[in-house]
């Protein structure tokens, strides 16, 4: 008994030993630092199985979203994506940046991965592979290699789930909508500094003997934007409340969709309390100023019927009948709190176009005797073919009659410039309006004492396609001026 426990003890301590027993010294440095690289590999990849395990990124999350908004763009390309096998899915996506798991995770971490493991196991490859360090490490490396084909799995799973839950096939109309919704909240956020820009422009009114050009100030087209704005702002904020709540299914499963409606839109409410906290100082001015050429208007106007100066109302009267003409056409028609109404400049504008109709009345004998037939300055390559169109429209409103002249003296007054507008409740659309305008005056004998100027107006209307000829005013002169 006593020898077999001795052979039995031996033999253990010959086992300890070979156990024990260090690796050769031409393989052990190369062991030891991969052994370093597989707990650097083992950091990288737990961060890695962190991240499928929560899912895409918010920044994924985006990237996946303008990916199915490109998808939906072009639906053959749709239609190819969708019958692609996910290897081949991915690899479009990674082409694009956008990162997965089937074989480019992570923007190919998976495949950095790997490659390092492949370098552990070349080294283990050459160790004895029955020492206790080389079993280790070879474990080691085989469970790494289970995680990352398990976490690839996954994570080309959460892509999927990803790409279905930012699919706009259910939403063909929301890109245009947001883009729609967003307008118009830009709309309302750059009134504001124009609507402060008109409360300041009080402080520059002019004496009462001169003319206020507000529109040298604010200009007609950021006059139009303020009404604009006014006069839409309850219909915007309705419908993109309207909107939020039909995309709420969308929002519910697509955080990148919700954020990206949100990210501008949830200053609305905030954008509106402002809009109508300064908009009524804002159109006060506006009847302030139609309210001191008024003043202008009535004093030009008795000073010319009392010195009969006709010149006066091609002069002062004329800019401030401009000036009130503008202002009321870009006045809101909606009724603001506190803030004067749009009939209120009416009244104005109508009361200074009476004082004007009955001072040229009282003079109209001067304003006959000066009158002269404009000159035909005007140069233009569609000159010849202008006075073609306003000859044809009065041979066939005056028929026989003898035509003296024709004359262009102005260029074309042009308009280009774009709106949203509600065509029927709850569709908004975005509507241009472009078109030019040109007067040709067309003077003709009306008795022997006099001639007369028929003004004919031709407008171009670049976006239906249409031109309107029209005989405008009808100008009498004395043929002695002619």
């Amino acid at each position: 008994m006593l020898i077999r426990a001795g052979a039995f003890i031996l033999l253990t301590l010959v086992v300890l030993a070979a156990a024990a027993e260090p690796l050769p010294y031409g393989i052990r440095d190369d062991v030891r630092r991969q052994s370093q690289n597989m707990a650097e590999i083992e950091r990288e990849l737990g961060q890695l199985v962190a991240q499928a395990q929560s899912g895409p990124s918010a920044q994924q999350q985006a990237l996946l979203a303008q990916f199915q908004v490109m998808l939906n763009a072009n639906p053959q390309l749709k239609s190819q994506f969708e019958a692609a096998t996910p290897e081949e899915q991915s690899a479009f996506m990674a082409q694009m940046g956008i990162a997965t798991g089937a074989g480019s995770g992570q923007m190919n971490g998976y495949g950095w991965l790997e490659q390092r493991l492949d370098s552990v196991q070349q080294v283990l490859n050459r160790a004895p592979a029955d020492h206790p360090e080389i079993i280790a490490l070879q474990q080691r490396v085989s469970a790494a290699r289970s995680t990352i084909s398990s976490n690839e799995s996954a994570e080309a799973d959460n892509t999927q789930a990803a790409l279905a839950a930012n699919d706009l096939g259910e939403y063909p109309n929301f890109e245009a909508d947001l883009a729609t919704a967003e307008d118009m909240a830009v709309q309302i956020a750059s009134s504001l500094p124009l609507l402060e820009k008109m409360s300041n422009a009080r402080g520059d009114q002019p004496d009462i003997k001169t003319v206020w050009l507000l529109t040298s100030q604010i200009s007609a087209t950021e006059l139009r934007q303020v009404q604009r704005a006014i006069d839409n702002a309850d219909g915007y904020l309705r419908q993109i409340q309207v909107w939020g709540q039909q995309y709420q299914a969308l929002f519910s499963r697509s955080t990148a969709f919700k954020n990206k409606w949100y990210s501008n839109l949830q200053y609305m409410p905030q954008l509106m309390a402002k809009l109508n906290a300064d908009a009524p100082a804002a159109l006060r001015v506006m009847l302030l100023c139609l309210q001191h050429n008024e003043q202008v208007a009535n004093q030009m106007i008795n000073d010319a019927t009392t010195r009969r100066a006709v010149a006066y109302f091609d002069g002062g009267i004329a800019q401030v009948q401009r000036e009130v003409e503008t202002l009321e056409a870009l006045y809101p028609l909606k009724i603001v709190d506190s803030a004067p109404t749009k009939a209120q400049l009416t009244g104005i504008q109508n009361a200074i176009r009476d004082s004007v109709a009955a001072g040229l009345i009282e003079l109209e004998d001067l304003i006959v005797a000066e009158r002269r037939m404009p000159l035909d300055a005007y140069d233009g390559e569609d000159a010849a073919s202008l006075k073609q169109k306003a000859q044809a429209l009065i041979e066939e409103q005056f028929p026989g009659q003898e035509i003296l002249e024709l004359a262009i003296c102005c260029d074309w007054d042009r308009e280009d410039y774009e709106e949203l507008i509600e065509r029927v409740p709850g569709e908004w659309v975005r509507q241009r309006y472009h078109f030019r305008d040109i007067q040709v005056g067309v003077l003709m004998p009306l008795n022997s004492e006099r001639l007369v100027i028929r003004v004919v107006g031709i407008r171009q209307n670049f976006v239906t396609d249409r031109e309107i000829v029209e005989l405008l005013r009808e100008l009498p002169m004395l043929r002695e001026n002619l």
